[in-house]
């Protein structure tokens, strides 16, 4: 049986002086640059659905013990000035450096992010930027264009698999009088050419009764082109959370199989390739007894396309439950969330997330070791 220790704690951003000016920060990506260097990209805003809301960038040059904070990704045009952007990092296999995600189109600075009427969501964009020299400096982000009218929620980065092939999921976000259009599914970006240009033609995820959202996908390829989503499943109709579902890929991303139900009960989440039929995932547990709400990272058997947690171990606490299923409360109500892994060249693992604590929007890390 694996076990999973936990060897310390690190904090990426803390606002220091919240007495002189709100600052928050939420919504990391880690990555580990050729140089050795960790890059991490987050937003830092007033609030967390905030028109100052942008992607910052930050580094570590001591496998993420401490950081320094570098400054915005990118300078807003003067006609983009109120849009809030969210940008992920990925190194390619060349060595470049690229961000994906996407931005909302905001004309003014008290207009809100979601409609309470109808909980839909202010159109934008899905963007990509190129950075060549290790996230100094950045391409000016530019449109991924889409086939749908739907904004994809491209939350997680893209990965890229052994073949080459650049792989960018996300759910629909509903439109602004509360619409699904193209309907409840997942949509991946497929690109051949290193992010240059993109196809977005297939679903990771279709629900059959077309009610649940696969939110906050993320994915990770184990053997040669098996490819595996993990989604925070959300029937928005009955404003309920349900468990964890993933979709598995055999052939690079182009088919995958129905939901399949791993019967945990969280929301946001991650995972990694361990090896064999191996995975070590991360679940926010953001409903149910107080003692119960954090976050647990499993060791997953995934022989066969079925879920068997193999072992597990909460890794952080501290927040109170909170329920949220639907777009117009979850700036207020959500206080921690998307975790991610990144593994370090002395094998631990770097686990991140964000958090609120003592009103502060932090961005927190956990040092893991994960035994055989």
């Amino acid at each position: 049986m694996t076990s999973i220790e936990v060897l310390d704690h690190h904090v990426i951003y803390d606002n220091h002086i919240p007495e002189l000016r709100a600052r928050h920060g939420y919504f990391p990506g880690i990555e580990k640059l050729p140089s050795g260097d960790l890059l991490a990209l987050f937003c830092l805003a007033e609030a967390m659905d905030a028109t100052n809301a942008t992607t910052v960038v930050s580094r570590s040059q001591d496998s993420g013990r401490t950081w320094r904070l570098e400054g915005p990704l990118h300078e807003k045009a003067p006609d983009r000035q109120f849009d809030s952007d969210y940008l992920k990092p990925l190194v390619l296999n060349d060595g470049e450096l690229i961000a994906t995600g996407y931005r909302f189109h905001r004309t003014g600075p008290e207009q809100t992010l979601a409609n309470v009427e109808t909980d839909g969501i202010r159109d934008g964009d899905n963007i990509i930027a190129f950075s060549a020299d290790e996230g100094h400096t950045w391409s000016t982000p530019k449109v991924i264009s889409r086939s749908r009218p739907e904004l994809v929620e491209a939350s997680g980065p893209c990965i890229q698999l052994r073949s080459g092939v650049i792989l960018l999921g996300g759910s629909l976000f509903p439109m602004w009088d509360g619409s699904h259009p193209s309907g409840f599914i997942g949509v991946l970006f497929r690109s051949d050419d290193q992010g240059r240009t993109w196809d977005d033609g297939t679903h990771f995820f279709e629900d059959p009764q077309q009610r649940f959202m696969p939110s906050e996908p993320r994915f990770c390829e184990m053997q040669d082109n098996r490819v595996v989503s993990l989604v925070w499943t959300t029937d928005h109709a009955a404003g309920m959370n349900l468990s964890n579902h993933m979709t598995v890929s055999d052939d690079g991303g182009k088919t995958w199989t129905a939901p399949i139900d791993t019967g945990i009960q969280a929301q946001a989440s991650n995972l990694l390739y361990l090896g064999n039929d191996l995975l070590l995932t991360i679940h926010s547990h953001r409903e149910g007894s107080p003692e119960d709400i954090g976050l647990t990272v499993r060791t997953v058997d995934l022989s066969g396309n079925s879920w068997t947690t193999v072992s597990e171990c909460t890794i952080w606490q501290g927040v109170p439950p909170s329920q949220v299923a639907n777009y117009s409360g979850m700036a207020m109500s959500l206080k921690f969330g998307q975790p991610s892994f990144l593994r370090l060249d002395n094998g631990e693992i770097l686990a991140t997330h964000w958090a609120v604590q003592e009103g502060q929007g932090r961005i927190l890390t956990h040092r893991l070791r994960s035994e055989p």
